[in-house]
Formats: C-alpha cells, structure tokens, sequence
C-alpha cells in the first residue's frame, strides 16, 4: 500500500506550487508549521524558526512582525488548499468504493482518518486548537469543507439509504455524526496522550448501531 502523504508534506507541496510565495518565505512558513507541530506555539521562538528555515532572524521579522502573523500565513493556504486537497484524496481513495453496507463504510472511513490522525496528530492538534478558538478560521474552512461533502460522501450515503441499510436522515446530519465521532476522539488522543486509533473498534460499532435504519 501507498504510504498517505502527512500533512506537512502536502503544505509543502502547495507552498511549492504558489507563485506568490519566494523560496525563503516557503522555507519560514514549513519551518513554523513543523516547530509548532513538535513543540508548541508558545514554545517556539522566531530565532528557531530562522535555524529551522536556514535564514537570518531579520528576514523573518522582515515579513512577518510576530507569531501570530506567522500563524496566519501558515493556517490561511492549510483553510484554501492544503485541507482540501486532503479530502479530496480521501475522498477519491477511500470514500468513492463501492461499499454494500454501512458497516464496509464506516469502518473504512474511521480506520482510515484515525491512523491518518494518528499520524498527523501533532499538525492536528496546532489546527484544532486554532479551530477551536479562532471564529474566523472556522467561518473560512466550512465553506471550502461542505462542497467536498456533499460531492464525495453525500452519494455514498444516498446509495445506502436506497438500499435499507442506512438511517433516512439528512445527508449533512449523518456526515456531522460520523466527522464529530472522529474529532472527539483525536480530542481525547492529544488531551489524554493515548493512542487515537485505540478506540476505533468502539467508534465503529457504536456508529454502525446508532446509523441503522429504524425497524
């Protein structure tokens, strides 16, 4: 099997592709992202970002006059781009399969982004923080995150509805069931320090039973 590209990888292949974006700027912006994911915002100085990026202190300063303007420039590409080219590779790998039944699906689905959260846990736990306390992130990622649903998942979940073995709910109410099921348990993975997919088995089953159409 193909190895998943990490999220760093595909932030770096976006900075890569953008025009707008000098070589140095690109090397600050993947040295901040990676110094954030492995030791924190607050524990992250612009003088190891500059080490990192291999670029004087002043050039970072330069451009950006403090972390949060770092911040910003590495979260504003991850909302535009870098996210939704994500789904949309899960989309196309993972979700796009013929599945017969519910079960097929949401174990794929949860296996799947739980070893992808897994992987990724230290990125994502910089992004949900930011999700969590910054209004305008949120506002500028659901736009982008809701078309990808509802061209991706929402057929999947049409086809088995049809075939009686999926709840008739609305599309959007049984993809917000499915995604928070994920993010409450990358929430309690980072928060408790355990290993994200150990309760994939759980969130299956406990998805399958509550996903079953009503007798």
């Amino acid at each position: 099997m193909t190895k998943e590209m990490t999220i760093q990888d595909a932030f770096q292949n976006v900075m890569a592709t953008r025009g707008d974006v000098p070589p140095k700027q690109q090397r600050v912006l993947a040295a901040s992202l990676a110094l954030f994911a492995e030791q924190g915002f607050s524990n992250t100085t612009t003088k190891q970002i500059a080490a990192r990026a291999e670029v004087a202190e002043g050039t970072v300063y330069r451009r950006y006059k403090t972390k949060d303007e770092l911040l910003a420039a590495v979260l504003a590409p991850f909302v535009s781009e870098v996210l939704p080219n994500l789904i949309e590779d899960f989309a196309t790998n993972i979700v796009k399969r013929d599945y017969i039944t519910r079960h097929d699906l949401i174990a794929a689905v949860i296996q799947d982004r739980l070893r992808f959260a897994q992987e990724n846990r230290h990125v994502l736990q910089v992004l949900l923080t930011e999700l969590l306390v910054r209004s305008d992130v949120r506002e500028q990622l659901v736009p982008q995150v809701a078309p990808l649903l509802s061209k991706n998942l929402y057929p999947v979940l049409d086809r088995l509805k049809v075939s009686g073995e999926l709840i008739d709910w609305p599309d959007d109410r049984i993809a917000q069931f499915m995604i928070g099921t994920m993010l409450s348990q990358l929430a309690r993975g980072i928060l408790a320090n355990e290993e994200i997919e150990s309760a994939g088995p759980m969130m299956i089953a406990f998805l399958e039973k509550g996903l079953a159409p009503e007798s």
